[in-house]
Parts: C-alpha cells; sequence; structure tokens
C-alpha cells in the first residue's frame, strides 16, 4: 500500500475514533453508571486508599523484626607516610537479631492487622459517605432541571396570556392595566427561568466535579425523581447499621489496637536481649600482611533509671485506651440517634410529599377553573394570575418534596451503611 494510501486509512481511522469518544462523552449519565464513575475516580477516595499502602508497609515492618538485620560493609584505600605508600582493603559481615525485646515485636506484629483492618474500614466509610453526598449532587440536577422546566412552562403560559390579552385590548374587550399586569407576570416568570437555569448549570458543574469530569467533558443527566419504596423499620435499620457501619469498627479496631500499643511502651522498662556477629578481614595489600577476625555476642540490656520516660508512655497510652472506649459507646449512641433521625425525616418527607401532590392537585383544578371563567368573563385576571403563580409554585413545591424524599431515602441507607449495595438492587428507571 502506498503512503498516502496509508495515511488516508489512518485519518479515517482518527477520525471515526474521535467521532466515538465523543459519541461516548454525550451519553446520558445515570445514577449507577455515576455511582460507579465516583467509586473509582472520585480523588478523595483515592488518596484514602494510599492508607491501605501504609497498613502493608506496617505489616512488613513489623513482621521485619523476625528476620535478623544483616549488613556488608566494605573500603579500600591508599595512604602515603614517611615509610612510604601503603593500600589497605576492608570487608566486614555483620548480623544482629533481638531475641528479646520486652515484648515490644510481638505486639507490633499483632497490632498489624489492626493497621490494616483500621485503612481498609476508613476506605468503606468513606465509600459510604461519599455515596450519600453523590445521590444529593446527582438528584439536584434533576430537581433544577425540573425546575427549569417548570419555569419554562410558566413562562410560555405567561406569553400565551399576553398575546391573549393584548388581542383582546385591541377588541376593546380588555384595558391597559391588564396588558401591563400580563406583562409583568411575564417578565417574572423571565427572571425565575434565568435563576432556574443558572441554578441547573451550577449543579451540573458541581456533580461533573465531584465525578473528577472536566467541565469540557460534562455530560448530561439522566434519571426520574421518584419516590422510592422502602422495606424495614427502625428496628431492622438500627441492626443493619451496628453490623454494617465500618466507622463503628473502625473504633473497634483501633481498642484493640490501643490494647497493643500499651504492652509497647510497658517494653520501655523491660530488659532486652539481642544476639549479635560479625566477621571481617582486612588486606594490607602492598606489604603483604592479611587479618581476619569474628565476633559474636550475646547481650543482656537492663533498663535502670529512665527519668519516668517509659511509665509517662504506659499512662499516655492508657488513657488513648479509655478515650477509644468512650468514643466507641458515643458512636454507638450516635447511630441509634441517626437511625431514629433517619426514619423520622423519612417520614417526615413522605408526609410532606403527599400533602404536596393534594397541593398540586387542587392548583392545577383551581388554574384550570380560572382560565375557564377568564374566557367567560365570569374570573377576574388578578384570579387568573394568581392560579398561575399559585400553580408554579405547587408544581416546584412537589418537584422539592420528591427530592427531599429521595435525599431521605439515601441519608437512612447512608445511616445504615448500606447505601451502595441497596443502590446495587434498585432499579432507578
Amino acid at each position: 500500500m502506498k503512503r498516502p494510501k496509508i495515511f488516508a486509512v489512518m485519518a479515517i481511522l482518527l477520525a471515526i475514533s474521535c467521532a466515538a469518544s465523543a459519541e461516548a462523552a454525550q451519553l446520558p449519565l445515570e445514577i449507577d453508571e455515576a455511582l460507579d464513575l465516583m467509586l473509582s475516580r472520585n480523588l478523595t477516595l483515592q488518596s484514602l486508599r494510599q492508607e491501605i499502602d501504609k497498613a502493608e508497609a506496617f505489616r512488613l515492618q513489623a513482621d521485619g523484626t523476625l528476620t535478623p538485620e544483616v549488613s556488608l560493609s566494605a573500603s579500600t584505600g591508599e595512604s602515603r607516610a614517611n615509610a612510604g605508600q601503603t593500600g589497605e582493603n576492608e570487608a566486614a559481615l555483620t548480623l544482629s537479631q533481638v531475641i528479646y525485646s520486652g515484648g515490644r515485636n510481638e505486639a507490633v506484629r499483632k497490632q498489624a492487622p489492626q493497621v490494616r483492618s483500621i485503612a481498609d474500614l476508613a476506605v468503606e466509610d468513606a465509600r459510604n459517605r461519599a455515596a450519600g453526598e453523590l445521590f444529593a449532587r446527582f438528584y439536584n440536577v434533576l430537581l433544577q432541571e425540573r425546575y427549569a422546566e417548570t419555569e419554562r412552562s410558566a413562562e410560555s403560559t405567561s406569553e400565551m396570556h399576553l398575546k391573549e390579552i393584548t388581542r383582546m385590548a385591541e377588541l376593546g374587550m380588555s384595558n391597559r392595566l391588564e396588558v401591563i399586569r400580563a406583562s409583568q407576570q411575564l417578565a417574572a416568570n423571565k427572571a425565575s427561568l434565568a435563576t432556574a437555569e443558572g441554578m441547573y448549570d451550577s449543579a451540573v458543574i458541581s456533580l461533573m466535579n465531584y465525578l473528577a469530569i472536566p467541565p469540557e467533558d460534562r455530560r448530561p443527566v439522566s434519571g426520574d425523581l421518584d419516590a422510592l419504596a422502602v422495606s424495614g423499620d427502625r428496628e431492622s435499620s438500627l441492626a443493619s447499621a451496628l453490623e454494617n457501619r465500618a466507622d463503628l469498627k473502625m473504633l473497634e479496631n483501633q481498642i484493640e489496637y490501643q490494647r497493643y500499643q500499651i504492652d509497647i511502651e510497658r517494653s520501655g522498662s523491660k530488659p532486652k536481649i539481642a544476639l549479635g556477629a560479625s566477621a571481617g578481614f582486612t588486606d594490607a595489600g602492598r606489604t603483604g600482611s592479611f587479618d581476619d577476625s569474628w565476633r559474636a555476642e550475646l547481650s543482656l540490656t537492663v533498663p535502670i533509671l529512665d527519668r519516668n520516660t517509659a511509665r509517662g508512655n504506659v499512662i499516655t497510652a492508657q488513657a488513648q485506651a479509655v478515650q477509644d472506649k468512650i468514643a466507641l459507646e458515643q458512636k454507638q449512641l450516635d447511630v441509634k440517634s441517626g437511625v431514629e433521625t433517619a426514619w423520622t425525616e423519612l417520614e417526615t418527607a413522605t408526609e410532606h410529599l403527599e400533602s404536596a401532590e393534594a397541593a398540586l392537585r387542587l392548583a392545577e383544578e383551581t388554574f384550570r377553573l380560572a382560565e375557564v371563567g377568564f374566557r367567560e368573563g365570569v374570573t377576574p385576571q388578578l384570579d387568573l394570575l394568581s392560579a398561575q403563580t399559585s400553580l408554579t409554585e405547587s408544581r416546584l413545591e412537589h418537584l422539592r418534596s420528591l427530592y427531599n424524599r429521595m435525599l431521605a431515602v439515601a441519608a437512612l441507607k447512608v445511616t445504615e451503611g448500606s447505601i451502595i449495595e441497596w443502590a446495587g438492587r434498585v432499579d432507578f428507571r
């Protein structure tokens, strides 16, 4: 194939690839995909996952206490004195192993699983809270989009009314004041629409930022504001929270970790036994002398007076252990209170949604009757405009109630520590 044809084929493939990428970037973003993106790309979670690597490093260092420390040193040099120039080569191999550390090394090795567990639970807790935040941001985009649609519908209704009242004025069937009122209503609706569209753009930017998607690659958001069904009761939610909450388990592991930390601090006042061995040689080079040596030793170190350093460290560690137990008790109370609060807010949001639905039905009927009455000449224009405003407000309030109900459900699942698992079971479409 000739070079120009090769370049042409490559250009076509590149264009197809770019078009496919652009099309993929414009695909509607739904809540399940948004959740997957957030869990994999959120920068805060990525940073927190490094704690797992730190925990692995802690384990490696803890396991290293079981193996001896070995070092090799070597040197070569030339020197000149009155006797002439001489050279010397030296090498040494040194081995040392702590046989008994007063319990320190054993306690550090027992801490390693706790450190890893705490790191894993910290990530799990962050994922749970991040998922709740994602639901708030994602459905806020849908809320602001529906707000804009509602304001756009109100603007369209006001435009139609202004055209109609202007035509009636031309026929002498209405007066100038009614035209002015219709114009004011339209202007107010336009301002509300501009505000709603600005709020929508801000909500989208906030969501994309949370998903680590740059503004130039923003995607449309797809979904419905819906009153999701919730099963269970306070007792089952509390049981789920006590079983699933990662922050609760973190404190339990922290208590175990601190128990070993007390042993570590106590080791400062206990004897230490170490074994050491070394071997080396010295080659004097030109002088022809050669010397080798070795040494083995068993050392015992007994602390006698450390100016209360070890005792002070033990007291500090014990105080921290007490604080950790208190923190666990407080967290258990917080979990119970959180479950109660979440259910109360869910019940309140459900009742508010039912009231908003009833109010919306009444507002729709009121506007319908006012519109019919105005056309028949029995309803004043002010009543019609008031009915239209009430209808718009009722629609907005209904949307807000749906959003609050959705957030109440998400907040309950965050409190239970199961929002990610729950989201995987729910069909949001």
